[in-house]
């Protein structure tokens, strides 16, 4: 059996998207397929016959990543199908075609000379669209053209991960009537949507309408297309609204006023009830489950349903420690419905007794579920050939007497009378937690003989507000847990050589990496993924410096500078010695480009062995949805250096 290589990642097929027709016969789901040729993803729908469990592939273009059922046995797809479908340069231009599932080809719907995000049946002809606003865009193609190389700036944030620019931009609703093709906003200009639901012709969406600087609340509102009347069932300004969905006649939503634990807090369970015509606290989180979360890893794609209202209940996926299952609230209490021991589910549909849901098992990528039986894996042939190392569960108790879950993988033909290099994995966030669902970058690297150990220290979700709770104190109790890890994992396998230990980690754990940096010689080298190095710049260049930063550091450059610079590796740099390997993306806005470039300018200047790694057209998210190329080329960059230094 050959062990998980490299060149995998361009092979493994990914899931997501799942729906439910309405009458509950047939669920359908979208295929990421990695294209290494082209350097892109192949994008199809899926369906599963519900009665059958037989899957069969809808669309074969590789260019249909979107669809909704528009009614039982039909898909609309929002796709670029002919060359005709994709808009022409500087123009907006979006597409929708109707296929029926049980055979013939795809027909052209209608289209809309807009840049359509997402859309949902409101009724037969009509739709609630999302659509991408720019008031700073001209009207006109031609000045389109001649504005293309200025990008205005007049409010916070000016740039965002994965979305370029959006200075002036708003993710605004519109109602399409099909028959006459009108479009007839539903909601003002300056607002931005975030997730929206239909049901029997109302409308529920979460939204903040603001200038200038990007709000950390949101307001919900209700619309009845029945009366055209909006209602807001939530006023702005007051809380953080993350989930909600109809719940019969009432509404369900997860909300928080961040007041406690900062804005990251968890979100209690709240209802507007239709018959009082008011909010009320429906139920508080007491068991601090991170509803929406799933563990991080490099496998999974998450989207689709996590959150769903019925009459007298509302069903939710939950990060609980390191498994994410669903769960039931009903009747003042919250139970366990349906999980995957140990692994993760992303999304699901239907209802109990009958659930469809994607996810994964430990050491394995996702999968269709029915009733917990797997009845769909894209990924079984690959495998067949292949051998994972096991994520072994090594738990270990820190400095203060607080467990914390941690894991090894064995290196490849493990012999504990040999001694093998380690290398330490730190996740992002801080506000994530590593699972036991396959992580491909660690699976590499156990099959090439390297212990790889990981763990969620303090600042991990899933173990409560207290435990994830970092505000103030980014490199004390965090470092002190991966540094006790370290010790436990040494002592529990003697094989692992401590002259040959190397760390990892991006975001969040680049940031720490940054930190070991300088606080630490015990490791031999160390890649360090689009990393925080310095908060005092970031505050001032990330798309989240001005809201996230200030609230993990409890400054900001002018109340405290002293403060956030005690917190910033960058500092510390002319403590550094270990041989040190940078990784950005020029259109990382997240983590920005500046941070990862003043701690290698840093490293030379105090002449720490160094090398920096900069991908174009990527961004945050590299190591997850990257193009496949570029995602080998940045295992094969720290391998190497890996190599280089611990063996």
């Amino acid at each position: 059996m050959k062990p998980i290589l490299m060149e995998d990642i361009a092979a493994f097929r990914t899931l997501t998207q799942l729906k439910m027709n309405p009458a509950n016969t047939h669920v359908s789901f979208t295929m990421f397929t990695p294209d290494r040729e082209e350097n892109n993803y192949i994008r199809d729908i899926y369906v599963t016959d519900c009665r059958s469990e037989k899957t069969v592939r809808m669309t074969g273009t590789g260019k249909d990543g979107w669809a909704i059922w528009d009614d039982d046995d039909t898909l609309l797809l929002m796709s670029e199908r002919t060359d005709s479908d994709k808009p022409k340069d500087f123009e907006e231009k979006t597409v929708f075609y109707r296929l029926n599932i049980h055979g013939g080809e795809a027909v052209k719907a209608f289209e809309i000379n807009r840049n359509v995000e997402d859309a949902r049946k409101l009724a037969d002809g009509k739709y609630v669209l999302k659509i991408l606003t720019d008031r700073n865009m001209p009207e006109k193609t031609e000045d389109r053209k001649e504005e293309a190389d200025y990008h205005i700036f007049d409010e916070l944030p000016f740039w965002a991960n994965g979305r370029g620019y959006v200075s002036g931009k708003r993710s605004v609703l519109f109602l399409f009537d099909e028959k006459d093709g009108s479009l007839q906003p539903l909601c003002e200009h300056s607002t931005d949507c975030g997730y929206f639901t239909v049901k029997k012709g109302r409308l529920l969406y979460i939204a903040s309408t603001w200038q200038d600087i990007l709000p950390q609340t949101s307001g919900l509102y209700l619309y009845d297309s029945a009366s055209g009347d909006t209602t807001c069932l939530v006023e702005e300004g007051r809380v953080r609204i993350d989930h909600c969905q109809f719940a019969g006649d009432n509404v369900i939503f997860t909300a928080t006023d961040m007041k406690q634990w900062g804005s990251g807090q968890i979100a209690d369970f709240w209802i507007y009830d239709a018959g009082e015509k008011q909010c009320r606290l429906l139920y508080k989180n007491k068991e601090e489950l991170a509803v929406g979360d799933t563990p991080i890893t490099d496998t999974l794609r998450p989207g689709g349903t996590t959150f769903r209202g019925h009459d007298d209940k509302v069903m939710f996926i939950a990060l609980n420690h390191y498994e994410t299952a669903v769960y039931t609230l009903k009747d003042n209490a919250i139970a366990k419905t349906e999980c995957i021991k140990d692994g993760a589910i992303t999304c699901f549909a239907g209802e109990e007794g009958d659930l469809w849901y994607l996810g994964a098992e430990p050491d394995s990528l996702n999968a269709l579920y029915h009733n917990g039986r797997k009845v769909f894996d894209p990924n079984e042939e690959l495998f067949r050939d292949r051998e994972t190392a096991k994520m072994e569960y090594t738990p270990f108790v820190n400095r203060y007497g607080q467990k914390v879950d941690g894991w090894v993988l064995e290196p490849k033909d493990y012999d504990p009378n040999r001694k093998y290099p380690g290398i330490l994995e730190i996740h992002g966030g801080p506000r994530a937690a590593y699972g036991m669902v396959l992580y491909h970058e660690m699976q590499i690297w156990a099959g090439m003989g390297y212990f790889v150990f990981c763990c969620n220290p303090h600042g991990s979700e899933g173990y409560g507000e207290e435990f994830a709770d970092l505000r103030g104190k980014y490199g004390k109790i965090d470092f002190e847990d991966l540094m006790d890890f370290t010790d436990h994992v040494l002592k529990e396998y003697p094989a692992l050589d401590p002259m040959r230990l190397g760390a990892s980690g991006g975001s969040y754990g680049g940031f720490m990496c940054n930190w070991i940096e300088g606080h630490t010689d015990r490791f031999a080298a160390i890649a360090s993924q689009r990393s925080v190095s310095n908060w005092v710049a970031d505050f001032g260049t990330s798309e989240i410096g001005f809201s996230f930063d200030r609230n993990e550091m409890g400054a900001d450059p002018w109340t405290d500078m002293e403060k956030m610079w005690e917190q910033s590796p960058l500092k510390y740099a002319d403590q550094a010695k270990t041989p040190i390997l940078f990784i950005h993306s020029l259109r990382d806005y997240n983590c920005f480009i500046d941070q990862g470039v003043q701690m290698f300018t840093a490293m030379k200047h105090f002449g720490v062995p160094s090398r920096m790694v900069i991908f174009e057209e990527e961004n945050h998210g590299l190591s997850r949805n990257g193009k496949p190329k570029h995602r080998i080329r940045r295992l094969k960059e720290m391998t190497d250096w890996f190599d280089k230094y611990l063996k």
